[in-house]
């Protein structure tokens, strides 16, 4: 699934996107790249993990990865 949204603000350490739709997400501002500010464009990609064993993992996996 891809998510698609704009950053509305940024609030000490949290970014608000609005999503297509509508929809608020709240996201630490570290998930997203150095030098984001209000107005970006956003793509996000959400994949379903069964086990959170591996999800936890993945997560570890794309941070060292950055």
């Amino acid at each position: 699934m891809v998510l698609y949204g704009v950053v509305d603000r940024l609030e000490d350490e949290v970014a608000v996107l609005v999503l297509q739709g509508g929809q608020a997400a709240f996201l630490p501002r570290s998930a997203l790249p150095l030098g984001v500010r209000e107005g970006c464009g956003v793509r996000m990609q959400v994949r379903l993990v069964p086990n959170p064993w591996r999800a936890r993992a993945e997560l570890r996996r794309l941070r060292e990865g950055e």
